[in-house]
């Protein structure tokens, strides 16, 4: 996979993720019925952000990359009320483009990838086994922003099935090593 194919898959994945992050925000929320009153502090212009009463429409996320030597990770952040298309940023090890994204990594379980931290070398092609990756956040903020969503960077393990199919474990679903 190149690159601009990567990113383009990346900011499928957020797009997707704050879709069904707003919709499920929604549906627990049951704002159908009960919208949340519009927040008494408005920051930006787009009604559609304050506007509890429907999820809103969300635009193709653009991602950006830079390479850096501090630790990879993800910044994401995006409040509907802006009206504008949302940006995530990944700063990636020099490594990303032939290791992560080159091998087909950049995104495992619906997740963007920047790092991949360790490997399983007993099968080829190696995969991944632990991962740098980013979990999206969308809700409704009634106090101030209204419809919005963020990314929490996170190492995971990655876990595979007999059939080759990865999936990631929770920090918090990790076997403990007692």
């Amino acid at each position: 996979m190149r690159v601009g194919q990567a990113r383009e898959l990346i900011g499928q994945v957020v797009t997707d993720a704050v879709r069904s992050g707003f919709e499920a925000w929604f549906d627990d929320m049951d704002y159908a019925t009960h919208p949340a009153p519009t927040p008494a502090f408005r920051a930006g212009r787009e009604s559609a952000g304050h506007d509890a009463s429907r999820v809103p429409e969300v635009p193709r996320a653009r991602v950006e990359s830079e390479v850096t030597d501090d630790e990879p990770k993800v910044f994401f952040t995006f409040k509907v009320e802006y009206g504008s298309e949302p940006i995530i940023q990944l700063s990636v090890p020099r490594t990303w483009a032939r290791q992560v994204a080159g091998a087909g990594w950049a995104v495992v379980d619906g997740r963007p990838v920047v790092d991949v931290l360790e490997w399983d070398d007993s099968v080829t092609p190696a995969r991944p086994t632990r991962v740098r990756t980013a979990l999206i956040s969308a809700d409704y903020d009634a106090s101030m922003h209204g419809w919005r969503a963020h990314a929490d960077n996170r190492t995971c393990l990655v876990a595979w099935t007999s059939e080759g199919t990865a999936s990631l474990v929770m920090p918090w679903d990790e076997p403990s090593h007692a």
